[in-house]
């Protein structure tokens, strides 16, 4: 897969950055916050900041819809790079589609050496981009997706929307931790899998929480209740991508989501809220996922999945 090294890329991975079915996750590296109240260098200001992200990543996606759907368009810019992963992690690619405004980079692990010359570490999406300060704000997904909802709302078009809503905190964060590893990380867990044991557990665990999910959906809207949540937009981004990419490719292939009465609604209620569509590309996702050489750069032409489709989740509105 290959990293940084004192900021300088190297092709293999050292020794506790070794992706495997066990170990999905690794340290971001900058955590540095927007600060609504002033208490940080890094302040509210339009066309300050930019969102680096790639279509095809989960973990981008949470990102690019919070800023989406609080109306933050305007004010922080998107930057999206080549959907499929170079030879050094991702990058602008060959064709003038994907550009990099900040240094003209043609790599996304110069943007981390620009800002720290001796890091060491993965190089991943999202990233938030200080153009002022010429250095990255912040690579944790989750991170962003809470900065987005609830540092900038002098500028938001949509100050009202709140992911992070004090009431259910508690009960956001359980349900974000158990997304995150059995679901989000899980099916990575089943890509990277090195014995036929590590994979049946991963691939278990994963199922038990798809149906448990698909349980918990039978009496209300949404995970939480009538709105969504954080865990809803951490769950959509697995959701969106499960039939077409880890039922196949990743060897998730139990059931579809298709195959879950409540998830299935859930995943176009979700995609119809106005706004969340544009964050979703179904070509490039399929793209950034077949499209490696080493897969053999085929891409698929299906599944057809209809996320327009009617649903009657809005039925739980209204009790």
């Amino acid at each position: 897969m290959g990293m940084l090294v004192e900021g300088r890329w190297q092709d293999t991975d050292t020794s506790g950055f070794v992706r495997d079915g066990k170990q999905v996750r690794f340290t971001s590296g900058f955590h540095d916050w927007i600060k609504g109240d002033g208490s940080s260098e890094f302040i509210p200001e339009a066309s300050r900041y930019a969102l680096y992200l790639n279509r095809t990543c989960p973990w981008s996606h949470r990102a690019s819809v919070t800023r989406e759907l609080k109306g933050l368009s305007h004010i922080i810019d998107e930057v999206l790079l080549e959907p499929a992963m170079g030879d050094q992690s991702w990058w602008f690619g060959n064709s003038s589609e994907y550009l990099d405004p900040a240094i003209g980079a043609t790599h996304l692990h110069e943007l981390y050496s620009a800002s720290d010359p001796a890091f060491t570490g993965r190089v991943s999406v999202p990233v938030l981009w200080d153009k002022k300060l010429k250095r990255i704000v912040n690579n944790d997904s989750g991170a962003l997706a809470r900065m987005f909802n609830t540092e900038l709302n002098d500028l938001a078009e949509f100050p009202e929307v709140d992911f992070y809503p004090a009431a259910l905190r508690p009960q956001i964060d359980v349900l974000n931790e158990f997304i995150g590893d059995r679901l989000n990380d899980g099916v990575y867990r089943c890509l990277l899998a090195k014995s036929q044991a590590d994979y049946e557990i991963a691939f278990d665990r994963l199922f038990d929480a798809l149906d448990s999910l698909d349980e918990q959906l039978t009496s209300q809207r949404y995970l939480l209740g009538p709105a969504p949540t954080e865990p809803d937009w951490r769950l959509f981004a697995c959701l969106i991508r499960f039939d077409s990419i880890y039922y196949s490719l990743y060897k998730c292939n139990l059931r579809r989501i298709v195959d879950y009465p409540n998830l299935w609604d859930y995943t176009r209620d979700l995609y119809q809220i106005p706004g969340v569509a544009r964050t979703v590309d179904m070509d490039r996702i399929k793209a950034g996922y077949y499209g490696i050489i080493s897969r053999g750069g085929i891409v698929p032409k299906g599944p057809l999945l209809d996320l327009n489709a009617p649903h009657a989740r809005e039925a739980w509105s209204r009790q």
